[in-house]
């Protein structure tokens, strides 16, 4: 028996196979894998990053595969039905979770180009967020991104200040045409890559754009603590730690979205209920 962890998101995938005793056998990535957003190109992604992996003809796979877009997609069985080998496709917050706590209770605050929270408590998982750009994503890569570039068309609007942070992004972007024209075509990796304009900047536009983020992610972990409960929290996801704050007890990750995949499809328990 082979087992097999897969995490996708919005920027990449990353495989990572191991055999019955846990060894690593082979890791392998490709490109973004949102299987809501653009399931044919997730798909041949998800496809790359396996054939990476070189796993022997007529090997038994155990697969888990925690992807954004799983939970509100209905794609996930479509996907399972397009493996090679039996596989669980879950939301990749769920995979976050069990890498990050395995069965401790905690909260993870997975913040990345798109962002998700969940709790877990006595190995019930209870998540917030994970609806994508358009309709969510608070505090996220993209997120920011989207919310740099509003500030920059409000301040050609008079409403905000023209600051030097905007002023060099309106002019990279070609101006409020370009502006337009950005939107209209950006992935949310797109406004992911602008996110990284706002950090390590006392820019008036960065600091505005940073306390809303906060705020944003601060609203969701307070709804997921239990009444008069501090669980501590874990941060994940390339933002999570450039986003951390200091409100809740921090807990280091046992592992990532990756190691959390591959971990559920050891268990005999991700194929038996």
């Amino acid at each position: 028996m082979l087992y097999l962890g897969l995490d996708g998101g919005g920027t990449g995938c990353r495989a990572r196979l191991a055999d019955a005793k846990g060894a690593t056998l082979a890791e392998a990535q490709a490109g973004p894998a949102n299987i809501a957003s653009d399931f044919d190109a997730a798909l041949a992604n998800i496809t790359r990053a396996i054939a990476g992996l070189s796993i022997p003809a007529r090997a038994e796979v155990h697969a888990v595969l925690g992807l954004a877009g799983a939970n509100l997609s209905g794609a996930g069985p479509r996907l399972e039905a397009a493996l090679p080998f039996r596989a669980r496709v879950v939301q990749d917050v769920t995979t976050s979770v069990r890498g990050a706590l395995r069965e401790a209770d905690g909260i993870v605050a997975a913040i990345g180009t798109g962002s998700a929270f969940a709790r877990q408590i006595g190995g019930e998982i209870i998540s917030t967020g994970g609806w994508g750009l358009r309709l969510g994503d608070e505090g996220s890569g993209a997120w920011i991104g989207h919310a740099l570039v509003a500030l920059a068309a409000r301040a050609l609007d008079g409403r905000f200040e023209r600051t030097p942070l905007l002023n060099r992004l309106t002019h990279d972007l070609d101006g409020s045409a370009g502006l337009v024209a950005f939107s209209l075509r950006a992935t949310p990796a797109d406004w992911a890559a602008l996110a990284p304009q706002v950090f390590d900047t006392t820019d008036p536009a960065a600091l505005a754009v940073l306390a809303a983020a906060r705020a944003e992610i601060r609203a969701a972990i307070e709804h997921l603590q239990p009444q008069g409960a501090q669980h501590p929290v874990v941060w994940l996801g390339g933002l999570g730690a450039r986003l951390a704050m200091d409100d809740w007890p921090r807990r280091a990750p046992h592992g990532t979205s990756l190691d959390g995949a591959l971990w559920m499809a050891q268990q005999e328990s991700t194929w038996t209920d």
